[in-house]
This record gives C-alpha cells, structure tokens and sequence, in this order.
C-alpha cells in the first residue's frame, strides 16, 4: 500500500502521542521533501519528537518535477498531490479543506487526521478516539465540534 502524508498531520499526531498510528496502519509511509522542509521550519515553534525527523516507517522523497505550485495551497500540500498522482498512492493524507477537495477532484482516496484515528480505532490500535479529538483540541488544532459529534456519533461513543 502506498500512502503519501502532509505535514500537518504529522506534527498533530506527534504532539499528541499518536504518530506509531501511522506504520501500525499502514507500515511505510511516504512524504515529500517540502513536508521535511515545513516540519523544519516549524520545528523552534512546534518542537517534534526524533521519530517526526528520524523514523525508519517515514521515507523522505525529493519533490516530484512536475509539481505545479497552486495559489490556495502550500508547497507541501501541493508535493503531497502531485507526489500521490505519480506514485498512484492508495491513500492520500491531508488535513487542509482546499487540498482535500484538490486530491478528490483529481481522482485521490484522502483522509486527514480525524480519518486516521477513526481508523486505528477501528482496528483496534486506539482504545478511545475521543481522548485523541479532545488532546488534539488542547493541542491547538481547530476540530469542528459538529465533524467530532458526528464521527463519535457513527462509532457510537
């Protein structure tokens, strides 16, 4: 399975204990290089675990040539799509609304942060999705409470 990652969801799944989700769901994980150059840049004000820059499940790629910048979106969203077109990726991940519908659009299977906590969950790997929405919000990262209701709805917690 080929998955490709953006930077956000990175950096919410590490500041809240939560990136080993990745390999456990899906083993190898791809991302481009503008995402290492993002964690980078944000690194002073978001910090980061070694396994955020290190990880071995975590393979770093140069930015695919055909990579066409797109006013609304970032320089790592933008690598993440093109990168998931090239490499034809199963899954794409992506938290930011105008990427998500780009990479729908053109055709990409995406979820974001919410989706992959939904899915470890699902499989078992997370006991309780809702202490994850809720150290995400202590975190930071703005989650619409009716998106949360409505997936807690769906697994009925």
């Amino acid at each position: 399975m080929t998955v490709v990652v953006n930077t956000s969801p990175l950096i919410a799944l590490d500041r809240i204990g939560h990136l080993d989700v990745l390999p456990r769901l899906f083993g190898n994980v791809v991302r481009p290089q503008s995402v290492v150059n993002e964690l980078l840049a944000g690194k002073r004000i978001y910090g980061g675990t070694d396994a955020l820059f290190h990880a071995a499940w975590l393979t770093t790629v140069d930015d695919p040539p055909e990579m066409l910048l797109r006013k609304e979106l970032g320089a790592g969203e933008t690598a993440v799509i093109a990168l998931a077109l090239r490499m034809k990726a199963d899954l794409t991940i992506l938290d930011d609304l105008a990427a998500r519908n780009v990479a729908a659009e053109l055709g990409l299977n995406v979820t974001g942060t919410l989706g992959l906590l939904l899915a470890a969950y699902r499989k078992g790997i997370l006991k309780n999705p809702r202490h994850a929405f809720t150290a995400l919000k202590e975190a930071g990262f703005r989650i619409s409470e009716t998106m949360t209701s409505k997936i807690l709805a769906d697994i009925e917690l």
